[in-house]
């Protein structure tokens, strides 16, 4: 066997596996903030209208945020999922408020929309 052509093969199946290896911890990451971010927002005080607000505009000192990002460091680690560093965590942490958002907080404004037209003259 020729180790010239055994290599490219080896080299994708390691490929692959790499690929299948950090999808899954993105997967995970991504995990671990959503459920941070839905125990936050139940754990603080108003927390929707914390969520919102970061939401809007973020800021690391904001109650659900901070939770959140101390819950997803917290998931990981009794995962023993290697953390990684704060600002991948903060990250999906702001992922997971923005997919949050969507459900928990309603939307404030609202687009315009063209009245239907009720002229029925023939043109």
């Amino acid at each position: 066997m020729k180790l010239a052509s055994f290599l490219p093969s080896l080299f994708g199946l390691l490929g692959n596996v790499g690929s299948a290896a950090l999808g899954d911890k993105m997967a995970a990451y991504n995990t671990a903030a959503q459920t941070a971010v839905k125990a936050a927002v139940t754990k603080v005080d108003d927390g929707v209208d914390h969520l919102q607000t970061a939401f809007k505009s973020w800021e690391a000192n904001n109650p659900v945020a901070q939770e959140a990002i101390d819950g997803t460091v917290g998931l990981l680690r009794d995962l023993g999922i290697a953390v990684p560093k704060e600002d991948v965590v903060v990250t999906h942490v702001k992922a997971a408020i923005a997919d949050l958002a969507g459900i928990f907080v309603p939307v404030t404004s609202t687009a315009a929309v063209p009245a239907a037209s009720t002229d029925t003259q023939a043109g």
